[in-house]
């Protein structure tokens, strides 16, 4: 039976949330604030020089031809590649205490430069790390505890129509949360983080039985964030977050204001959906 009750959740602008600002630019994250949004996702990689910056794609194209590979490539290679390019300590500085942050790592292999990064910005509890990478997480678990992790599911889904969802799928969702489960442990992870379309109330309550949070991305269209909250999602990951808050507005809906990741995800009160 679907739930007709919604648990405190978060909204969170991918990337900013504004393609026209351009994706990891301080513009479009001072946007999604302006509006109201209560959480940022950001791209971390990290540069040939040990900088880490916030860059989705490793490879960047040069503005008189040709192209830097991001690991390869000096912080100041990158700005005249990326003039608005930002590190990720000029994120944390400037957003980190207006907004809870979801930082996406891109790559492996930079974990401690990471946590030396957020510890001495000084709020780990404000940080939500996710990744692809189960090892990855598992590193830095042990280099920043407090931070929540979330181990990033579902990449193989993105291309799939409709969600994993119908009687046909009960093989598909039993063996996926036997995989998570392992992989999950491996990671050290608090969180996974899945792709929309995987998302059933049944994985999803099996899930927070089992101990872990579960939040999801990319989150575009207003029906499908219902399901989604109506399932026990606790974070929407969204390219559009200004349009779907002013949806879930609409509904009488607004995201949960903590200051932390704990405060929210240890919030159980439900509302009526």
């Amino acid at each position: 039976m679907r739930s007709r009750t919604i648990k405190p959740f978060t909204l969170i602008a991918h990337r900013g949330g504004s393609a026209a600002r351009g994706e990891n630019s301080a513009e479009g994250f001072r946007a999604a604030l302006a509006a109201g949004v209560p959480a940022l996702e950001c791209d971390v990689r990290q540069a040939g020089d040990g900088t880490l910056v916030l860059l989705h794609d490793s490879v960047v194209p040069l503005p008189g031809g040709g192209r830097l590979v991001v690991r390869h490539a000096s912080l100041e290679a990158l700005r005249i590649a990326v003039p608005e390019l930002l590190t990720l300590e000029e994120f944390l500085e400037e957003f980190g205490a207006r907004a809870l942050v979801n930082l996406d790592l891109k790559g492996s292999g930079y974990e401690r430069q990471l946590a030396r990064v957020v510890e001495r910005w000084g709020h780990p509890e404000r940080v939500y790390v996710t990744s692809q990478h189960a090892a990855s997480l598992r590193r830095l678990a042990g280099f920043l505890p407090i931070a929540y992790r979330g181990l990033s599911h579902g990449h193989t889904f993105t291309r799939m129509p409709r969600p994993v969802a119908g009687r046909s799928a009960f093989p598909v969702r039993s063996l996926m949360a036997f995989q998570l489960a392992l992989t999950l442990r491996l990671a050290r992870a608090d969180v996974v983080a899945l792709q929309h379309r995987v998302v059933t109330p049944w994985l999803t309550r099996w899930l927070r039985l089992q101990g872990w949070q579960v939040t999801s991305w990319t989150v575009n269209d207003p029906r499908e964030a219902m399901r989604l909250l109506r399932a026990g999602v606790r974070a929407l990951t969204s390219d559009v977050p200004v349009q779907l808050l002013q949806s879930l507005t609409n509904r009488q809906l607004r995201p949960t204001i903590a200051w932390t990741w704990d405060e929210l995800f240890r919030q159980t009160a439900a509302v009526p959906a």
